[in-house]
């Protein structure tokens, strides 16, 4: 009877040889910098590892992931489950929203911009073209204008919640009734 957490019974397990590092290893892994739980039985290694908060269960079919970096070989059998095996490897191999996370990072600095350029006295209108180029002002339906209080507010409200919510992302909900007042104002504008 195999165990539950084996490739052999959930396509998402993912079978694993691991081999010494070397130079030209196309993935390698180190259980010291993730978390990783691992149960050893038939000479084999069930890992459950927590890797940027995404958790991948591998099956180590020969040699041990748990001696310092290593070489991860994927074996995939050609069965009814690739397609599923092929997306827990590429699960854990390229963590979920690494291209949405270097978007957020890219709006965080905008927004960090509009907000400097907004306390150095610069209209909403030259905060536009700052950051995001010429362009017709403000815009149809006025996105342009939108989308630079937007910024200047987020920026404001991630400098309110400090460092984490500048690199980490985590921001508090802004206060509407600031937020409307400060709207009014800059209408003028």
């Amino acid at each position: 009877m195999l165990p539950m957490w084996s490739a052999a019974v959930d396509p998402r397990v993912i079978p694993a040889r691991a081999t010494p590092f070397q130079e030209d290893c196309s993935h390698v892994f180190d259980g010291a910098l993730a978390a990783v739980r691992a149960l050893r039985g038939d000479g084999r290694e069930h890992l459950l590892v927590d890797w940027h908060g995404i958790f991948t269960r591998l099956d180590i079919n020969d040699g041990t992931a748990l001696a310092g970096p290593v070489c991860l070989h994927f074996d995939l059998p050609y069965d009814p489950h690739l397609e599923t095996r092929i997306g827990a490897i590429r699960a854990f191999v390229v963590p979920r929203g690494s291209h949405r996370s270097h978007l957020q990072l890219a709006r965080r600095i905008h927004a960090l911009h509009a907000t400097d350029a907004h306390e150095a006295g610069a209209s909403l209108r030259e905060i536009a073209e700052l950051i995001l180029g010429p362009g017709d002002w403000p815009g149809d339906g006025e996105y342009r204008k939108s989308l630079v209080r937007r910024m200047v507010s987020s920026g404001e409200q991630m400098r309110r919640d400090g460092a984490f919510a500048i690199l980490g992302g985590g921001l508090n909900p802004p206060d509407r009734s600031a937020l409307f007042r400060r709207r009014n104002r800059e209408d003028a504008d």
